[in-house]
């Protein structure tokens, strides 16, 4: 009896065994491939952060200048693009924007005040390691600077007293006294359309305005920004009207004395990122910066 007991439980042992192996797969059978498993919408979708360009990415995504300093040239009589308030201080969207480029780049900016007419020559001999100035990018200029991405779009717009109702476009303003800042973009497109004789060309732009609010000009023409700021300036309010629209389109750049090549770099990533991010935008915002 014991023996049969034991040949029965063997038997029993050895039937369960072949069952359980029976429920594995194959192996020669392939599994079944399963599907890719559909990515989060947090993965799907980029941060913020990612797609803005936010100024706040790690210093290492930018050069770093390691905390040099750097002189600026400027016609601090361009807002509102630059300017000095009652405090003594420049300031203006140019300076604020050089200022969140040296955050980005370890670096620091020093603007100096110069006249318009000749701030290049000065930059090219050594004077400045930039110009920040509403600086139209030119072919011209490029000979002897380098320049920046662009950074601002304007146009040349013409000013003049508000009971004028016979200059509307730049065709209007060829036996006109016209005022214009020397050595500007403004300068050179209305010498193209209005005689040398009835041109009067002023070393900062707001003495232009003077003139036009007394009556001494017929027209002041300037970038559209500057020239939108002066026609809302208090003391002009109600008297000064700005005539159509823009007869030119140009491109702000940061002039940069050749031969600086990380200067040029640190400083075109960090516009890319001043652009990407909104920061610009913000500026032209509080400035009342309208091209």
């Amino acid at each position: 009896m014991k023996h049969k007991f034991l040949s029965g439980l063997l038997i029993l042992i050895f039937g369960i065994l072949v069952t359980a192996c029976g429920a594995t797969a194959s192996p020669t059978e392939a599994p079944k491939a399963q599907p890719p498993a559909q990515p989060t919408a947090a993965a799907a979708k980029p941060t913020q952060a990612a797609t803005s360009g936010s100024s706040s990415a790690p210093a290492a995504a930018l050069p770093d200048l390691k905390g040099k300093t750097f002189k600026v040239g400027s016609d601090t009589t361009y807002p509102p693009f630059e300017s000095v308030d009652e405090k003594k201080n420049t300031v203006g969207f140019d300076v604020d924007m050089m200022n969140e480029i040296g955050k980005l780049i370890n670096a620091k900016f020093e603007f100096q005040t110069t006249a318009f007419d000749g701030i290049f020559a000065a930059l090219a001999s050594g004077k400045y390691d930039v110009v920040v100035s509403a600086v139209t990018i030119t072919d011209e200029r490029a000979q002897t600077v380098d320049f920046s991405m662009p950074y601002f779009q304007v146009g040349q717009v013409i000013a003049i007293r508000s009971d004028n109702t016979n200059i509307k476009t730049d065709k209007d303003l060829k036996d006109k006294k016209v005022g214009v800042q020397t050595g500007t973009t403004g300068d050179l497109a209305i010498s193209k359309v209005v005689d040398d004789k009835n041109i009067k060309r002023y070393e900062t732009v707001d003495l232009g305005f003077i003139d036009l609010g007394s009556g001494k000009i017929d027209a002041m023409v300037a970038d559209s920004p500057t020239t939108n700021n002066y026609v809302k300036d208090a003391k002009y309010q109600g008297k000064l009207k700005i005539a159509g629209a823009p007869f030119t389109y140009e491109q702000y750049g940061i002039a940069i004395r050749k031969g600086q090549p990380d200067l040029k770099n640190a400083i075109d990533a960090a516009l890319k990122t001043l652009k990407d991010n909104g920061t610009l935008k913000n500026l032209a915002t509080k400035w009342n910066a309208e091209s």
